[in-house]
């Protein structure tokens, strides 16, 4: 039995609180020497009952071991509470004997969180702070559950032998008052939106007429109702494991978009899918799904270019155009200077790089000891080396993420690679600083560009470095993103010696480099 402002479970009693204000209870006076009559309300540091616990801790169910103190009680004491409910009596096996005299019925006997009788001289100043309703639910050896519900419960104090002065009867036999839940239902609430298999949510079908009913049968947690039955979450027809229940009709993206599923009449379709090179998993307008960038258009799953017979770089150049290596006309989006030729490298990597600088030794090599507006603009030749310039650089790495791939070959003639899943340089305003460098991978042994990450570029003419003592690219006869330690980790437009063109910190070989290209393409991601 619970006192409850509402139920009960097993075979116990709970008491609940009826929903109205309750009227100060006069005191009563037949019995003026006792001290558990009749009890006026009184200010305290104490909950009376379940239900004052519960309006205090709205946020969260309150069920549990609770301490409490009715009105006129000499102290606080423990109880168990289900919801705003306060249990008086819970009884499930026999291992506590409820053959007991009176003074343990008085004083209550057993363990509040599992069998136990509260006691009487609890119960009598329980119900004499106000209306309570009482509710006792039942569990049969073969597992149905059923309740019966009074709209008024109240026992009198120990000189009256706790006698029940107050209980709502019905004209209903024992057997027809009691509501019996079916299989996987338990008591409890009586709600007008009903969560279902088909509405998981519980918010599309809220037509359920409770009317003057409090309690009723409902599904427990992580049950659904499916028809007339509650079953468990993951046996409806659109249980997705990693989800939850598909309401029917609606679609769930996975979190990286990779795949797409949707219930329709019970049924669970799930499609894998990869969102296009120059599309971004995103949330638009509460919705999460594959989104074409900017300059694309289409479903997400396929993007091309809205700019028809424009390319932004090598890689629109190889889906587009051609897959062969050469020289090409480009046009990046936001570029003020129209469009300029680059080489493109179809054979790397998967291809589809643009080429930014090339060196190779040779005895008619590009010199690379020049001025900023050179740097800034670009200059060389495929076959002698270049640099494609500052500018077309910025206006390539901004127009969307961009990785960079360096190749390197040494005097040994090995080989050896470092690539970085994003490259990006700010605007000559800000002194073309290499303002974004992603993650390492590669054979070069040693992640020698994090060094010149965040630096300004260079030139002998124009002294951005960090060391104000000395001016690495006029000594050093090149441009480059030069911070404190000059050349020290990496730079691969500087002729060390007449024997090499770059240097790389710490390369597995001979770090004598014989040819370096350095090129970009847009992102992959899959």
């Amino acid at each position: 039995m619970e006192l409850n402002r509402k139920i009960c479970r097993f075979f116990f009693f709970c008491l609940l609180a009826a929903q109205q204000s309750g009227a100060e209870v006069t005191q009563d006076n037949t019995n003026p020497g006792s001290d558990t009559s009749y009890f006026f309300y009184q200010d305290q540091s104490y909950p009376r009952d379940c239900k004052d616990i519960q309006d205090q801790c709205s946020t969260k169910n309150a069920t549990g071991a609770q301490v409490i103190q009715p009105d006129g009680y000499d102290a606080p004491f423990w109880v168990f509470c289900s919801g705003d409910w306060t249990v008086i009596h819970r009884r499930s096996d026999s291992l506590i004997d409820f053959s007991r005299g009176w003074d343990e019925y008085r004083d209550g006997f057993g363990f509040i969180n599992a069998n136990h009788w509260l006691g009487n001289k609890k119960v009598a100043h329980l119900t004499n702070q106000k209306t309570y309703e009482l509710r006792i639910d039942i569990e049969t050896e073969s597992g149905l559950k059923g309740f019966i519900s009074y709209g008024s419960f109240r026992i009198i104090d120990e000189f009256s032998d706790y006698s029940l002065v107050s209980v709502g009867r019905s004209n209903d036999t024992l057997e027809s008052a009691v509501t019996w839940c079916s299989t996987n239902m338990i008591p409890g609430n009586c709600n007008r939106c009903i969560a279902t298999c088909a509405d998981p949510s519980g918010t599309v079908d809220c037509s359920n007429d409770c009317g003057d009913i409090q309690q009723t049968c409902i599904c427990p947690p992580n049950y659904l109702m499916d028809g007339t039955n509650c079953i468990r979450q993951e046996d409806c027809g659109c249980h997705k494991e990693s989800h939850g229940v598909i309401a029917d009709g609606v679609s769930y993206m996975a979190a990286d978009c990779s795949e797409r599923c949707s219930c329709s009449s019970g049924v669970l379709t799930c499609v894998s899918q990869s969102c296009a090179q120059d599309a971004t998993c995103k949330e638009v307008n509460g919705v999460r799904d594959c989104t074409c960038n900017e300059g694309f258009e289409g479903d997400g799953l396929t993007c091309p270019s809205i700019r028809t017979g424009i390319n932004r770089d090598c890689y629109d150049i190889m889906r587009y155009v051609s897959t062969e290596s050469g020289e090409y006309s480009i046009t990046p989006s936001g570029g003020t200077g129209g469009s300029f030729n680059v080489h493109c490298n179809m054979t790397i990597d998967g291809g589809g790089w643009t080429v930014i600088q090339r060196r190779v030794l040779i005895s008619s090599r590009q010199d690379f000891n020049q001025d900023w507006d050179a740097y800034k603009s670009g200059f060389g030749s495929y076959s002698r080396g270049f640099w494609i310039g500052n500018e077309q650089i910025h206006h390539l790495t901004n127009q969307g993420d961009y990785e960079l791939r360096i190749d390197m070959v040494n005097d040994e003639h090995s080989a050896y690679y470092a690539k970085y899943d994003l490259f990006r340089i700010n605007a000559e305003s800000d002194e073309y600083k290499m303002s974004g460098l992603g993650s390492f991978t590669g054979t070069a042994g040693y992640n020698a560009l994090s060094y010149h990450h965040n630096e300004y570029f260079s030139t002998p003419d124009r002294d951005y470095d960090d060391y104000s003592y000395y001016h690495w690219a006029d000594n050093y006869d090149s441009g480059w993103w030069y911070g404190y330690y000059y050349y020290y980790y990496c730079d691969l437009n500087w002729m060390v010696n007449d024997d090499d063109v770059g240097y790389w910190y710490n390369l597995p070989g001979s770090d004598d480099l014989i040819y370096t290209e350095m090129k970009i393409r847009p992102r992959q991601t899959n």
